[in-house]
């Protein structure tokens, strides 16, 4: 995890995304358990999220994640955005994501308690490097990236006050094809694979 983007980019964007929320523009839920956000890519944001998944998140999940992003097991991407609040989704249930790495960004907007992240003892079908198996929990604040593997399964705990707003971005093979098995230390990219346009 790490901060990404300055304070002045994410109150752009969502003020940004309150202008489409308030447009009346009929939306689609943004996946099976969020009921409240906006699938980026039907609001005009394609060209832009197309560069920064190519120019910085792929290459980063194919660094921290080299035994599960080869050459195209990032080639495509899903991003939408959740929020939370009392009068809407407070929580989410324990899940995996439809991603081979996942990237979670916390917006903000009002202050919050509670709604923090809780990843959950890596139980896949490989086994993976003990450090990437852990527990434990992650407390958002505004511009926290968080960077986890797909299948890693985890939680957002219950909100107890005020509204957070996260943008969410999937990153997969062709036809939605999400690679588990690792890869061997001789298959993995070499930096300047990871990094080349």
């Amino acid at each position: 995890s790490s901060q990404l983007f300055t304070r002045a980019f994410r109150e752009d964007l969502l003020d940004e995304l309150e202008h489409v929320e308030g447009s009346g523009i009929p939306r689609r839920r943004p996946n099976g358990m969020n009921r409240y956000g906006v699938i980026l890519d039907q609001i005009g944001m394609q060209s832009a999220l197309a560069g920064f998944v190519t120019e910085y998140v792929r290459p980063l999940a194919a660094m921290l994640f080299p035994d599960l992003v080869g050459h195209l097991d990032a080639e495509e991407h899903y991003a939408f955005t959740v929020r939370y609040e009392a009068n809407g989704d407070t929580e989410l249930a324990k899940h995996a994501d439809a991603s081979v790495v996942t990237l979670n960004l916390c917006l903000g907007r009002l202050g919050w308690q509670g709604g923090a992240l809780r990843f959950f003892r890596y139980e896949g079908l490989y086994a993976l490097p003990s450090a990437a198996a852990g527990a434990g929990e992650v407390t958002f604040e505004p511009g926290l990236a968080v960077f986890h593997r797909g299948q890693h399964k985890h939680q957002a705990l219950q909100l107890l006050s005020g509204e957070r707003t996260n943008v969410i971005i999937w990153l997969f093979a062709k036809h939605g094809v999400v690679r588990v098995m690792p890869y061997g230390l001789e298959e993995q990219q070499t930096e300047a694979q990871r990094w080349a346009p």
